[in-house]
């Protein structure tokens, strides 16, 4: 299984944008307009003779008065061309903030439809994260009956894959078909344990969850990341000057603790590759509140590994400490 390992990323705001680059269309007819005008005064019929006469001056004052009507109507198309740009990019802006907080609802929404036998919302991803460690708890046991060393990152795998789908008539299917690359023997016999209704029945109890493990929560948990993933991606795929990684941090203020752990087990297994191919995992530090040693670095997951030092929040405090 590839190893995630994240090189040091400055992440930058969208600089600002070059002034004559953003308004070079109003500079180019303002030149334009002043090379225009100021060639009269180079005509033949203006120098004559050096002598001013009171018909001459007059003429002049005409002629004053023109030039500087006429400058100051290129003035004002300067004005409009810029004002109908900014009201462009406005609107450009405003389209895009628009869809914005609709996805932001739908995600809020998407969280308050999650239930299972009583446990709703955020809550639920508490007892998931409970319920993924017995699975890791199993897999190990497994892997040790059938002498199979697995690396942290394929055991987080597989505990996942074993959380996402579960067993059953058809997820039972997926869940073997989604771990062939590992010995098929070790994958059956886990399929078999996982199926045990003895063992669910002891977990329920032990762990004291409301619903039977390790029944799959594919039809609950796919929607939820499919959203997620794709309101990143709207934001990310922008040509706005935005300041992306503000929008996506508010994103990922919605998350809790618990949901950005889920979040990142999801990532590393192959369902959720995307989430590092596209860097969203860096660039966004989407997963950067999970507390310290809320995986046990030894036995369970060590994140500090996958990622570059400053990444986590509590880096952060800890340095200003």
């Amino acid at each position: 299984m590839t190893l995630f390992l994240a090189s040091k990323k400055h992440i930058t705001k969208p600089a600002e944008q070059n002034w004559f680059r953003k308004y070079w269309i109003e500079i180019s007819i303002l030149l334009c307009g002043l090379i225009a005008m100021n060639l009269i005064v180079f005509a033949d019929a203006f120098r004559a003779t050096d002598t001013i006469n009171p018909l001459g001056a007059s003429q002049l004052g005409d002629f004053v008065g023109g030039y500087i009507g006429t400058f100051l109507a290129l003035v004002s198309v300067v004005l409009l061309s810029a004002t109908l740009k900014s009201r462009s990019k406005s609107a450009e802006i405003l389209s895009f903030e628009t869809k914005y907080f609709e996805l932001l609802r739908l995600h809020r929404d998407n969280v308050a439809e999650l239930e299972v036998s009583g446990i709703s919302g955020r809550q639920l991803f508490v007892v998931l994260i409970r319920e993924y460690r017995c699975a890791l708890d199993l897999t190990k046991h497994v892997a040790s009956i059938h002498n199979i060393t697995l690396t942290q990152q394929q055991r987080a795998h597989i505990a996942y894959h074993c959380l996402l789908f579960g067993t059953g008539p058809n997820s039972s299917r997926m869940l073997l078909k989604s771990l062939e690359e590992f010995d098929n023997d070790f994958v059956c016999d886990l399929e078999n344990q996982l199926n045990n209704e003895e063992l669910k029945n002891s977990v329920r109890l032990e762990k004291k969850l409301t619903y039977v493990p390790f029944e799959g929560h594919l039809s609950r948990l796919g929607h939820y990341y499919r959203h997620l993933y794709q309101s990143i991606k709207y934001v990310d795929q922008q040509n706005i000057n935005i300041d992306k990684y503000e929008y996506v941090k508010t994103i990922r203020a919605q998350l809790s603790n618990h949901e950005q752990a889920l979040l990142l087990l999801n990532s590393l297994s192959p369902i959720g590759n995307n989430w590092w191919k596209h860097n969203f995992m860096l660039e966004y530090r989407m997963v950067q509140n999970i507390p310290r040693e809320f995986f046990d670095p030894k036995d369970e997951l060590d994140i500090s590994s996958l990622f570059s030092t400053g990444y986590f929040e509590w880096e952060e405090v800890q340095c200003a400490s």
